[in-house]
């Protein structure tokens, strides 16, 4: 059965607000590690300074398109973890400007930049620069302190109501119900496995074997999983073969690779697809009326 993942917090009274962060962090990521093994190999020069800034604004940016998804977090807990990243990383950049304004110092110490102290009605300059970049770093530093935790226990408290999946089947399942109450055609899970058979610790990149097919006018849709990814195949597009198999040349990828995604998310993505061909088939079907219109015109005109 398909569990609320968001219903238990994760944060006691004595956890830190970080402790998400961590958490997640912690888990494989490609993008983590190519950061974490330039930190390693070591960064003492100008390049490396600019580089990773680059890297931090490009990444910063990033964050922004992904929340920009409808589906981009499934509970209250997935914002939960976002926010207590993103106070950390105000955390490392009010660290940042503030090592920003001590380079800058040492570079005055070294005799190769002048530091002229403020001065009021004039235009900025190194002095006023090095105050703002100080401002702005305690600035930071005071938000996190006077709002991580509260938000950050509040979204980890807050209850859910998402039923999210455990596994590839139990997502398989949930689609196939929703497809079967949302559209208007046929809709039929067809299990590859018996009850107890599939052990989702050894689910491979085809997930649980099981597929939906879905009828619509005078096509017949699967949903599947393959390829660690979750596909959409046309029956009208397959080749059959002379031992009796049918092979795809074109399918259609859905938005989410995730084996326990919102099912959902996946349903609309399924719907999208048949919605998408429908209209298409009328739009040929119009041209063909109309160019029909235009020949029967030309013969009586």
């Amino acid at each position: 059965m398909l569990i609320n993942q968001g219903s238990t917090a994760r944060l006691d009274d004595t956890a830190p607000w970080n402790r998400l962060y961590e958490q997640a962090s912690e888990k494989q990521n490609d993008l983590l590690s190519e950061v974490r093994t330039a930190v390693d190999h070591g960064m003492d020069d100008p390049v490396d300074s600019i580089e990773m800034a680059c890297t931090a604004a490009e990444t910063a940016g990033a964050v922004v398109r992904a929340l920009e998804s409808p589906w981009a977090l499934y509970t209250p807990q997935d914002a939960a973890t976002v926010a207590s990243a993103l106070f950390v990383q105000l955390q490392h950049s009010a660290d940042a400007f503030l090592e920003l304004r001590r380079s800058v110092g040492r570079i005055v110490e070294r005799g190769e930049a002048d530091l002229v102290a403020p001065a009021a009605g004039k235009p900025a300059n190194l002095g006023d620069a090095l105050e703002t970049l100080q401002a702005l770093s305690d600035t930071l530093h005071g938000l996190v302190a006077r709002h991580a935790s509260t938000t950050v226990r509040a979204l980890e408290a807050a209850p859910g109501s998402a039923l999210v999946p455990t596994d590839s089947h139990q997502t398989m399942a949930a689609v196939a119900a929703l497809l079967a109450g949302q559209h208007d055609g046929k809709v039929a899970l067809n299990t590859r496995h018996e009850d107890g058979d599939y052990d989702p610790q050894d689910d491979d990149s085809c997930g649980c074997g099981c597929d939906v097919t879905i009828l619509d006018a005078d096509e017949e849709y699967n949903f599947h999983r393959g390829d660690s990814e979750w596909s959409v195949t046309r029956a009208s597009d397959g080749r059959d073969l002379t031992d009796g198999s049918t092979v795809f040349g074109t399918w259609e990828t859905l938005s989410t690779s995730l084996k326990t995604a919102h099912p959902q998310q996946l349903a609309d993505d399924v719907l999208h697809v048949i919605a998408t061909d429908r209209q298409t088939a009328a739009e040929a079907a119009d041209g063909r009326w109309a160019e029909r219109a235009r020949a029967a015109q030309r013969r009586n005109g």
